[in-house]
């Protein structure tokens, strides 16, 4: 991370809540974050959601991880998770693999 984007952090945001945002988020995630010029909230942490590879996978992942999707949903149904990404996406944002919830 720069040196200037740092100073602007701690400025805006202290160095302690930095150094626990940079704990729980990596500076990769920090600067698309940042990037994105996402709206800073202490509470929602820019409401990160991790690293993905694509929205597909996020879109999959997310709806496992929230229950969304029933552990006894039937083999036989497909799901069509390029058109439930892009429907997902309509709600996050993505920048270098690392996804946000507006």
């Amino acid at each position: 991370m720069q040196y200037s984007t740092a100073k602007q952090l701690i400025k805006m945001m202290g160095k302690h809540h930095l150094v626990k945002l940079l704990e729980w988020m990596n500076e990769d995630a920090l600067e698309s974050a940042i990037s994105l010029d996402l709206d800073w909230n202490i509470h929602d942490d820019f409401q990160y959601e991790g690293e993905y590879r694509n929205d597909k996978e996020f879109a999959q992942e997310l709806l496992d991880s929230t229950g969304d999707i029933p552990d006894d949903f039937p083999f036989y149904i497909s799901i069509d998770w390029e058109v439930t990404a892009r429907n997902i996406m309509a709600d996050y944002v993505e920048e270098n693999g690392h996804y946000f919830r507006y």
